[in-house]
């Protein structure tokens, strides 16, 4: 039996006028026409799935109030100033970072809202982001993570991850320092480092910075997008709007014909490289799904009929829907914990690890999950003791959601 196409099945979606509204102003051409909708259920979607910011600036404050009203069009507006805001202080974070690793010449290449923003891709607020993401080699990481610390950062007390030392939270902001771009794999072995993407040639330099700063090449930046955004959080649509993911990569450029490439030093005779980067975590045919859906978002193309269709473009399109508009739907991907993930481990001890952190809880996971409980020391052996119990019983809803999700 051949792979399925698209490893998710999400139900219909209802296409209705406030979906096809915010899809076509917020990837299609500006000033298309789009249906007529309700203004308070169109800004609540593009809230709910982060695009307010987005559609404010592609579309301008006169189509909106034209389409939305005053109310409608104030409330995206403000969407978009406070992302531009944000903008503007993980810009000067991001500066400050660079000025810490130049006086350790330590070379950085920023990642993610970081890269689009420095390389002057985004329009002004059409992006929100939350932290500043950097790529630092293995042999200058600790003593990056500990001159930020010395400047008022401090670590978090969550257990640290497989790809990146502890975030790094202040009065600044987030900084995260990442060892590898976990998934992302140029020689199809171990995830890329900073070196690897230099001696590729895969860089692309950043001059108004100071030191030695640079950001993925477009080719690069996509593969990690679809690897962050699929394969580390496709099973998990609360934790991260996949809709973003789109965005990034139609900004890069990945919605254009599907022979075309997207803008790698390497070139490679116009061949597109991206998707074999990721193949080990995201199915070759998922990606081209992806770069077709971008295809139709950026076009302008009628969706209305995606709602229930079988090819692969509508069944992601609906995934990214149904992963926020239908709760039965979202919990039942929650049993994506027991599959595969991004990872340089192998499969056996990476499931073991992620097992042990779910079920034996540090203090920091306490507090992130359940809240700090009272009582201290004792407090916090209760909810470690509970964890296993609680799991339990969340594995059963989300079974019986899959269940009737798959019926």
């Amino acid at each position: 039996m051949s792979p399925r196409p698209v490893r998710f099945r999400p139900p219909p979606v209802a296409m209705s006028p406030a979906i096809l509204w915010m899809l076509r102003r917020a990837f299609g051409p500006p000033g298309t026409p789009a249906p007529a909708v309700e203004p308070a259920v169109a800004l609540a979607l593009c809230r709910q799935f982060e695009l307010a910011g987005r559609v404010a600036a592609r579309q301008g404050r006169a189509r909106l109030l034209s389409e939305l009203g005053e109310e409608g069009a104030a409330g995206l507006v403000h969407e978009q100033t406070a992302s531009a805001g944000m903008g503007m202080r993980l810009a000067a974070l991001a500066t400050r970072v660079a000025e810490a690793a130049a006086e350790r010449g330590i070379p950085l290449v920023f990642l993610k809202f970081a890269a689009l923003e420095l390389s002057g891709a985004l329009a002004p607020g059409s992006r929100w982001a939350c932290d500043v993401d950097v790529l630092v080699p293995e042999e200058g990481a600790e003593e990056l993570q500990g001159a930020l610390a010395a400047r008022g950062l401090s670590a978090s007390t969550l257990p640290e991850l497989e790809h990146q030392l502890p975030t790094l939270a202040g009065p600044e902001g987030v900084v995260e320092l990442h060892r590898v771009l976990l998934g992302v794999r140029l020689s199809g072995r171990g995830s890329a480092t900073a070196g690897d993407l230099a001696q590729a040639g895969l860089l692309v330099p950043l001059p108004d910075l100071p030191g030695r700063a640079a950001t993925p090449a477009p080719a690069v930046a996509a593969a990690y997008a679809l690897v962050h955004g699929l394969g580390q959080h496709g099973w998990w649509p609360l934790s991260y709007p996949l809709f973003k993911m789109v965005a990034d990569l139609l900004d890069l450029g990945f919605g254009e014909a599907p022979g075309a490439s997207i803008g790698t030093s390497a070139e490679a005779a116009g061949t597109w490289i991206a998707g074999t980067w990721i193949a080990e975590d995201v199915p070759p045919a998922e990606v081209a799904a992806v770069r077709l859906l971008c295809a139709a978002l950026a076009a302008g193309d009628d969706l209305s009929s995606w709602g229930e269709a079988p090819d692969p473009p509508a069944l992601l399109l609906r995934h990214l829907l149904a992963g926020r508009l239908d709760p039965g739907y979202e919990r039942s991907l929650r049993l994506g914990l027991f599959r595969g993930q991004p990872s340089d481990r192998p499969p056996a001890t990476r499931l073991a690890r992620t097992l042990f952190r779910t079920v034996f809880l540090t203090r920091g996971q306490v507090d992130a999950l359940y809240g700090p409980p009272r009582g201290g020391a004792l407090g916090y052996l209760g909810r470690r003791l509970w964890r296993p119990v609680d799991l339990a019983g969340r594995l059963v809803s989300y079974g019986a959601s899959a269940w009737k999700a798959r019926s």
